[in-house]
């Protein structure tokens, strides 16, 4: 069976993580590798009309619980899809199961998973790479705004608290590279793209 690769773009609000899974996805595919975009779990709850802002620690419980289930249900529904289909294939994860991390207190967190029969070291195997892309709340806030997320409410100091919760999530992962603000944006594009073509192991494209 050919090689089937799961990689995570995830990262703080206005991160530029839309636009990197569209270039990422156009590279891999003109290079001849299959790719399925497993999309983010929470924009679909959001998007249905559940709503967690300012709301008890319960509800938020309930929706991070849900967030799971559909995450790890989304990934092996394409998973499989992937391995019918048995051509060299990666799935791009809008998110991982592991960014519920960042938004619960640490009880919290580990209750869900007790609940749900999930240990950490078995989620963070499931993916072989994550990307971090940090928001443009840090290095590069004249670009921060929520107009470009319909369900994005995270005011600057909010959208770097949950960056550096994000990343201290998936520090653990053997494979996690932060891509920061530290160049203009289409650099930082690249640099997600290069990234995920050496995982893949295929050339990048040039800057």
């Amino acid at each position: 069976m050919e090689p089937i690769q799961r990689i995570v773009l995830t990262g703080g609000p206005c991160a530029g993580k839309t636009t990197a899974l569209k270039r990422v996805e156009d590279w891999l595919k003109q290079s001849g590798v299959a790719v399925y975009i497993v999309p983010e779990a929470s924009t679909l709850l959001l998007s249905g009309g559940i709503c967690v802002a300012g709301r008890p620690i319960e509800h938020m419980l309930a929706f991070q619980r849900g967030i799971i289930q559909l995450q790890l249900a989304l990934e092996d529904g394409f998973l499989s899809f992937a391995q019918a289909a048995r051509q060299k294939a990666v799935l791009l994860c809008d998110r991982g199961v592991l960014d519920g991390a960042a938004y619960l207190p640490e009880p919290g967190w580990a209750s869900i998973l007790e609940d749900l029969g999930l240990h950490e070291p078995d989620l963070f195997a499931r993916y072989e790479a994550v990307l971090h892309l940090v928001t443009a709340a840090v290095g590069a806030v004249m670009h921060y705004g929520t107009l470009t997320n319909a369900v994005r409410y995270e005011n600057v100091e909010q959208a770097r608290v949950v960056d550096m919760r994000l990343q201290e999530a998936w520090r653990r992962h053997a494979n996690h590279r932060v891509i920061d603000n530290a160049q203009e944006f289409e650099l930082k594009m690249h640099r997600v793209v290069a990234s995920v073509s050496e995982i893949v192991g295929i050339a990048a494209p040039q800057p």
